[in-house]
Formats: C-alpha cells, structure tokens, sequence
C-alpha cells in the first residue's frame, strides 16, 4: 500500500522539494509531484506523521 500526502502551501512556492523535508524529515527522494501553484503531492511506502509548519502550510492524507 502507498500513501500519498497532498502538501498546500499558502504562500509562494520556490523550494518545492525544501518543503517535503521540512514537513517529513524522512523525505528521501520519493515519488513527488508539484503543480506549479503551491499544491505538493508526496507519496510514501509506509505512512507519515508531518510536522506542524503552522497555518500557511496544510498537510492531509489522499485516499488512494
């Protein structure tokens, strides 16, 4: 089972990648995708716990 994380950031977006890492330390060069306009999706082998970035960045499971 895979479990994708969608990441959306409410202010602008320059290090796409920067942000995976600072919301899952554990980020290694997994399968990432980004839109262009602040929304990230991640997805993981095992499941993640994010860290907290306050109000400006949202973090919530994608059913798959």
């Amino acid at each position: 089972m895979k479990y994708t994380y969608a990441i959306k950031s409410l202010q602008s977006v320059v290090d796409w990648h920067g942000i995976i890492k600072a919301v899952f330390p554990s980020f290694d060069g997994q399968e990432a995708l980004f839109d262009g306009h602040g929304l990230i999706h991640v997805t993981f082998d095992t499941p993640q716990t994010p860290a907290d970035l306050g109000p400006l960045v949202k973090v919530e499971l994608v059913v798959n």
